[in-house]
């Protein structure tokens, strides 16, 4: 014997929304959507010295020589937001610093790393790619990040000795 569903429709705003004609195109939908993005743009941009300043309080906090699991995931946290922002507002320097030091703390975070210099050195990449800051070379970006990549190199190196 077979067993038998019974579907009852539950009437919801969502769903009366999808079955009415009209609204607006795709076209114009993203039109809007758009614009609504751009104009949050300068107070966003803004915000970023202000959440790296964030970032750094955590780290330089009772002026310790190691940092916690707790605050590099505090950190962590933190810096998704400077990196929603970098990468809507197209800041592809920042948006590359910004994931190497995510990458960085998982790493730590990972691999019970409570060294504080690393963590330093990344804010201040943060720092010199920051909008508004001064204008640096692709090169000297180049040399930086391959510095930063040396940094999470020798502490994926560090845990392994």
């Amino acid at each position: 014997m077979g067993s038998k569903c019974i579907i009852t429709e539950v009437p919801n705003r969502l769903g009366q929304l999808l079955r009415k004609r009209g609204g607006v195109s795709r076209g114009l939908a993203l039109k809007a959507a758009t614009m609504n993005v751009e104009s949050l743009r300068e107070e966003f941009v803004a915000a970023i010295p202000g959440e790296i300043a964030a970032l750094e309080a955590i780290l330089t906090a009772g002026g310790r020589q190691r940092i916690t699991g707790a605050d590099l995931d505090a950190m962590l946290r933190r810096a998704g937001q400077i990196l929603t922002l970098s990468g809507t507002y197209g800041f592809d320097r920042l948006d590359t610093v910004v994931k190497r030091f995510c990458d960085l703390v998982m790493g730590m975070i990972e691999n019970g790393v409570e060294e504080v210099a690393p963590v330093s050195v990344h804010l201040r990449a943060m720092r010199l790619v920051t909008p508004g800051a001064a204008e640096i070379s692709e090169a000297a970006v180049a040399q930086m990040l391959a510095g930063l990549a040396s940094v999470r190199a020798h502490f994926d190196r560090a845990k392994d000795a």
